[in-house]
């Protein structure tokens, strides 16, 4: 009786732990012929910033799985290891919006904001399918402020973790930064970091950095160990959007982040012994709400079943 009572527990435990794999395939497949929809709310606290123009453009194509692949117009820009990871996505929407900017890649559809601060995408007559869009606003002036919309890259469908489904029908709100009219010259820097410890051997003597305004090349820059790998811009004239862009040196990928009036230029040393990364994106197929109850489902009968043979033995 005492040895059935633990090989009951052992096998009640067993099942719980193979109950996930029961539970797969809630989620189901992306279906990738169906249009999405992407809607954005433009608002500064409770007021709507109104006649802002956004654009979209399409990174990546999506299968039915979740694996994203890079379209023909983001190849040559070392971002597809890294679009299967949803969190580099910040950082990779800063780096492409000055590439898009400086190269005049076209933008798939665009939109203006009414006058509660909506965009809908996609406007009349266009279509979006499935994949992983870059969304960038203009430079909106409104009440006495200037606004640039942060860039962003969104996946549509997009998962509702709450409901475990994919939504095929998207709402963001993008974020940005607020300047008052009539400032003061502004300046800009840049700073180098390289991430490549162990190849420093193989590192370029320098880079090449252009400054943006508009979109347009005002500046072109040499970074180097002389001048410890940054620079500073003076003097410039607020009205104007200004970014910067790298030429990426071979056996690098590049990131730019915007830290207040600073660029940081990551150089990452590519890694070819690496094994590719790999989606980051829910796995289709898989329901997760049940896996932290089961897991703590298991220990608790993992616990009893010692607890029980703790007394047979006694």
């Amino acid at each position: 009786m005492k040895k059935f009572r633990f090989k009951y527990i052992l096998c009640l435990l067993l099942a719980l732990l193979m109950l996930p794999s029961a539970a797969a395939g809630a989620v189901g497949s992306i279906d990738t012929s169906e249009p999405v929809t992407l809607t954005l709310s433009y608002r500064d606290g409770d007021d709507p910033i109104v006649g802002a123009r956004f654009f979209v453009y399409k990174v990546a194509d999506v299968s039915a799985d979740g694996e994203l692949s890079v379209c023909a117009a983001f190849k040559g820009y070392g971002i597809d290891e890294r679009i299967n990871t949803d969190a580099l996505w910040p950082e990779l929407a800063a780096t492409l919006e000055g590439y898009v900017l400086r190269d005049g890649i076209l933008p798939y559809d665009s939109a203006v904001s009414d006058e509660f601060g909506a965009v809908i995408f996609p406007s009349e007559g266009k279509t979006l399918g499935a994949g992983l869009y870059l969304v960038l606003g203009e430079r909106t002036a409104q009440n006495g402020y200037m606004y640039d919309a942060s860039p962003m890259l969104i996946m549509l469908p997009g998962y509702d973790s709450k409901n475990n489904v994919w939504a095929y029908n998207v709402t963001a709100s993008p974020k940005s930064d607020k300047t008052p009219t009539g400032s003061d010259d502004v300046s800009r820097r840049v700073i180098k970091v390289w991430d490549d410890d162990g190849l420093e051997d193989k590192r370029p003597k320098s880079i090449t950095v252009q400054l943006l305004r508009d979109g347009e090349v005002y500046d072109t820059v040499t970074l180097s160990a002389a001048n410890n790998w940054r620079h500073e811009w003076t003097g410039l004239a607020p009205e104007y959007v200004w970014r910067v862009t790298e030429a990426v040196p071979d056996g690098y990928t590049v990131t730019i982040e915007r830290e207040g009036t600073a660029f940081i230029i990551t150089n990452t040393a590519d890694t070819p012994d690496e094994p590719p990364h790999k989606p980051n994106l829910p796995q289709t197929g898989q329901l997760w709400w049940p896996v932290p109850l089961l897991a703590f489902g298991g220990l608790f009968v993992l616990v009893l079943g010692l607890v029980f043979r703790k007394r047979d033995n006694e």
